[in-house]
């Protein structure tokens, strides 16, 4: 559903039991299959989309279509990538004290997620990642290429929209979206190469 009715999100957020299935059934698929794609497990997928569906049901009242392309589904994914990004950061938490046993990928969201200016130099973002991943992270975007960095870095990271990232760099939502993907398969590659991630 690429447009959500307005009649059932107004009949969500006055609590609705029919409406709330509705939009469960709606986008709990669409939401389990970003979170596979940022690089969690299937248990881990299905634990952040119930926190994100949480976050939806307190939050859905302060939802707005004020701007043109304000869309349901931007909001929500918005939700499930900092919902992505809170469950990287309790994994490279609860890891900092395994020698070598951290979730690479994690500490990598931890760090990048603490960053505020996308515009800050390479050397500044390099600095406040894991010493361990560097090297990893290092080569993986000499691999792809700086633009493809950058839009992977935009996307996963940043947590800008595709589109909006497309816009920027002159090229389809689309295509900003499989960058991603080839990014991130790269990165869980290389780490798992070097003994930082399990086989996934």
């Amino acid at each position: 559903m690429s447009v959500t009715s307005l009649t059932l999100l107004h009949a969500a957020r006055d609590r609705k039991p029919e409406a709330w299935e509705d939009l469960v059934r709606t986008y709990s698929r669409r939401m389990y299959r970003w979170c596979r794609v940022a690089g969690l497990q299937p248990a881990d997928a299905a634990d952040v989309v119930q926190d994100a569906l949480n976050a939806v049901a307190q939050n859905l009242g302060s939802f707005r279509r004020d701007r043109p392309g304000d869309t349901f589904r931007g909001w929500l994914r918005r939700i499930v990538d900092n919902k992505v990004r809170d469950h990287f950061r309790g994994v490279a938490k609860r890891s900092d004290q395994a020698a070598g046993g951290a979730n690479a990928l994690g500490a990598l969201a931890n760090a990048a997620a603490q960053r505020t200016d996308s515009d800050t130099s390479a050397a500044s973002a390099r600095s406040a990642i894991s010493s361990v991943v560097q090297p990893v992270v290092e080569q993986v975007r000499d691999e792809v290429g700086p633009r493809n960095w950058r839009l992977f870095w935009r996307v996963a990271v940043d947590g800008q929209s595709a589109v909006d990232v497309g816009r920027e760099f002159d090229v389809t939502a689309n295509t900003v979206r499989i960058v991603k993907m080839r990014v991130l398969r790269r990165l869980r590659a290389a780490l798992t190469e070097r003994g930082l991630l399990g086989d996934p």
